[in-house]
């Protein structure tokens, strides 16, 4: 793999952090998931243009985030046990990009059609609400797999240095923790180290692979 190739995969990754933090700071603050309707349908309301924005960057987000896995599985090729932990941190990372999909998409549904939010009944409101908290809650688990799967390959590998293995295990440690968000709807804040973690782990890694500093073999 070329050193080009890399350094556009870091790049890459780079670019997606700066968007998940565009998507984050349009949004506002969201109501909790155990707030009185009114609150939510306010929050959907006043926040209609500014969601539908951050659910398109998002979703551009998306392609960055994969080639970044991708350059990063290729770079931890080694022996067997080095090509299948590759391989889960990026099938962890394919699980992840769906699950945040639909949760942008369930988030969005309650105010595609200007003025439906207005109209929604309560119960309807809050399922739609629930559905896709639940949804984002549930890109830990593949977050995880993802940044389990880097670490482990990076021990064995070598490829990166070892400050971005540690934020990896980081990363799987926020993220077990953002798994009990699925417990109880007023424990949606803790959500935060899981993405907070993943974030910096991305971050961090894919500045170091655009500066070159990887020991991954370099070729055509």
């Amino acid at each position: 793999m070329s050193d080009r190739t890399i350094r556009g995969a870091g790049a890459a990754g780079i670019v997606f952090v700066i968007l998940v933090v565009i998507t984050i700071a349009i949004s506002g603050s969201p109501p909790m998931a155990d707030d009185a309707v009114n609150k939510i349908r306010d929050y959907y309301v006043d926040h209609r243009s500014k969601l539908l924005w951050a659910n398109l960057i998002g979703l551009v987000a998306i392609p960055f985030v994969l080639w970044f896995a991708v350059v990063l599985r290729e770079m931890f090729r080694g022996d067997r046990l080095a090509n299948a932990l590759g391989t889960l941190s990026l099938a962890g990372l394919l699980v992840t990009a769906p699950m945040a999909m639909i949760g942008g998409a369930l988030q969005v549904s309650v105010i595609y059609v200007d003025g439906a939010a207005q109209a929604y009944r309560p119960d309807t409101l809050r399922l739609l609400w629930d559905a896709q908290s639940l949804a984002f809650a549930a890109t830990s688990a593949g977050i995880v797999a993802f940044t389990l799967g880097a670490a482990l390959a990076i021990r064995r590998t070598g490829a990166l240095p070892s400050f971005t293995m540690w934020l990896a295990l980081l990363a799987v440690v926020g993220n077990i923790v953002a798994m009990f968000t699925v417990l109880d709807a007023g424990a949606a804040t803790i959500g935060l180290a899981g993405v907070t973690t993943f974030a910096l782990f991305i971050l961090v890694t894919g500045t170091t692979m655009a500066a070159g500093k990887t020991n991954a073999p370099v070729g055509p």
